[in-house]
């Protein structure tokens, strides 16, 4: 080959290199202004609803008999969070659903900013615990109430992050019966900017997910494969979450836990779903409230210190339970690695004297349970007697 052909070859690779750069460049440039546009949109709509702005008349909130979409949201001294949270409801283009409030003994304002909502959508119905019975029980109660086809659950802190969420949903599940839709989420303030990997929890997009692999999903040994726990994020279908409340029973349902019920529900959801499927598109915000509410915050966590931590644990030994006494023989892998998970919990629960004898009661249920290894077991009879109360 002379040098006239050599140098030609040379240009031939270097313009083919500088054309792909060219196109990957393009490609990177097209996608960061699509995302830029998206984000603009939810950030337009957070503030929307923060100022507590109506897209529509309240004549439009017409109460519906059968209200096709069912929105469950556990309220706890939420006087700050509960307008913004009911006005990115409000404000989707899909009107046909029912807003259920379940008051969990609140403190505060929270029952008068409600009534007030009620005043001007008939659609919103509010359910009170007289004391404080905590989210398991509250969200539950609120779903045993629920008419919709589909029902959601939003936590009182966080927004619905553009107008079209219920819609794209709805018409998702229908397309293809779905029992459980999982979407996108973006932990974010008012303004949305120089988001990384870790502010968020995005799904690459599934295809229907079908029995026996749904389980596998949750709690599952292999992290690129997991679905969130997050109850809030998924659309499910109402016979579905009725179902598993059966299934579950008053014993777990009743008790009073905070931390955990999402993953109690979720874990129940997976072993009775049919369909699954996952969609890319970020439905929900986390939203980190912006600096001026810091004082009305403060309030929201009025129990003491040693109060929570007892809550924490009791949660921790209400799903250490639901394992013990729904986990298969298949499910061998999640008994290994979320009963040591919440022993390492059940370590810290023996400090509190409240429910330390709880505690114990499960550790013990563990050196009886068929899916511990016996190297567990060893590290749990040297926690027993380490704490000398063998029961």
């Amino acid at each position: 080959m002379n040098l006239t052909k050599i140098i030609t070859l040379l240009k031939n690779k270097y313009c083919i290199t500088f054309i792909l750069l060219l196109i990957l460049l393009n490609i990177y440039h097209s996608v960061k202004n699509k995302l830029e546009s998206i984000y603009r949109g939810i950030e337009k709509f957070i503030k929307f609803n923060l100022e507590g702005y109506l897209n529509h008349s309240s004549t439009e909130f017409y109460k519906r008999e059968n209200p096709q979409i069912s929105i469950v949201i556990s309220t706890y001294n939420g006087e700050i969070y509960l307008k913004p949270a009911i006005r990115s409801i409000q404000n989707q283009n899909f009107l046909n659903v029912e807003i259920i409030i379940v008051d969990d003994g609140s403190m505060d304002n929270t029952i008068k900013i409600a009534n007030e909502l009620m005043k001007e959508d008939r659609r919103i119905k509010l359910i009170s615990n007289r004391i404080n019975r905590g989210t398991l029980f509250t969200k539950t109660k609120g779903v045993l109430n629920a008419k919709g086809q589909y029902v959601m659950t939003l936590d009182q802190d966080n927004l619905y992050s553009t107008e079209y969420v219920f819609s794209r949903l709805y018409d998702e599940a229908n397309k293809y019966n779905l029992d459980l839709l999982g979407f996108s989420t973006i932990y974010s303030g008012i303004e949305i900017k120089h988001l990384t990997k870790s502010s968020f929890f995005n799904y690459i997009e599934t295809e229907v997910i079908r029995k026996p692999y749904i389980k596998k999903r949750f709690l599952g040994p292999y992290s690129e494969i997991q679905s969130t726990t997050y109850l809030c994020l998924y659309f499910i279908k109402t016979e579905l979450f009725l179902n598993s409340i059966k299934i579950l029973g008053n014993e777990f349902i009743s008790r009073n836990i905070d931390i955990g019920d999402d993953t109690i529900l979720t874990f129940i959801f997976s072993r009775n779903a049919k369909t699954l499927k996952h969609i890319k598109e970020i439905c929900y915000i986390i939203l980190k409230w912006p600096e001026k509410y810091s004082e009305s915050l403060k309030f929201q966590r009025n129990i003491k210190q040693s109060e929570r931590e007892k809550k924490s644990c009791y949660s921790y030994i209400t799903f250490t339970e639901v394992l013990l006494k729904f986990t298969e023989n298949s499910d061998k892998y999640i008994a290994e690695k979320y009963f040591l998970f919440f022993f390492i919990n059940q370590k810290k629960c023996r400090n509190n004297k409240d429910i330390k004898d709880v505690a114990l009661k499960i550790c013990n249920l563990y050196l009886h349970n068929e899916y511990i290894s016996s190297k567990a077991k060893k590290e749990i009879s040297l926690f027993l007697n380490q704490t000398n109360q063998y029961l």
